[in-house]
């Protein structure tokens, strides 16, 4: 099973900071987004998978090139 990445994790495989990525998770929260952040919550902590954020990136790719 691929590890889970910390909020600081996924900011620096984004190329994010830690605060864009939290504005992006709360965004997913309020409205729908047509392709949302995929995350896991274990208790109060938000968790991504590698392979999971970089089929976001792809989809987001796919969806704005359209």
């Amino acid at each position: 099973m691929e590890p889970l990445l910390d909020m600081d994790e996924a900011a620096a495989l984004l190329k994010l900071t830690k605060p864009q990525l939290y504005e992006i998770c709360r965004t997913r929260a309020r409205c729908r987004q047509s392709v949302p952040i995929p995350l896991v919550r274990i208790g109060k902590r938000k968790m991504f998978r590698a392979s999971s954020l970089n089929e976001w990136v792809a989809k987001l790719e796919q969806t704005q090139s359209a």
